[in-house]
């Protein structure tokens, strides 16, 4: 008699989650607002301009945004979605062709190969604790939208 594994739990209908990498490293975010500080110190002493000395950290620091606030992922039965800085990106799964998982998340593209488009067009959702989940959810759509 051979033994059997226990089935897989049945995929969830939907999955949500939140990231906020400045809380896990709070050193790191400390730093970057400081250089911000000093960028802004900087360039109005080097220019005298106290409008550009605002706006250089600023730029700086919306790049960064999504190490420094919260972002929130959304995976469900028609697509997923992102949420980071009052934005809301969606896409459905019809959309999306392959993807790519590492080590801090899963990259999804709607390309059927690799591109150089893949940054701009592709969407790359951030696990917490929660890696094996997502990536299960993913090949669960991505799958059954391919064949």
């Amino acid at each position: 008699m051979v033994a059997r594994e226990p089935a897989p739990p049945p995929a969830p209908d939907e999955l949500s989650w939140s990231v906020w990498p400045a809380r896990k490293r709070p050193l790191s975010a400390a730093v970057l607002l400081g250089a911000a500080v000093i960028l802004g110190l900087l360039v109005e002493q080097g220019t005298g301009d106290r409008v550009l000395a605002v706006a250089a950290p600023m730029f700086v620091l919306i790049s960064v945004s999504s190490f420094l606030l919260p972002t929130t992922y959304r995976l469900h039965a028609e697509g997923f979605e992102v949420r980071s800085l009052g934005m809301v990106r969606t896409r459905p799964w019809s959309e999306i062709r392959r993807f790519e998982t590492d080590a801090n998340g899963v990259f999804l593209s709607p390309f059927e190969r690799k591109n150089w488009l893949d940054a701009y067009r592709g969407a790359r959702l951030v696990t917490g604790g929660n890696r094996d989940q997502v990536v299960a959810f993913v090949e669960a759509k991505v799958a059954a939208g391919t064949v």
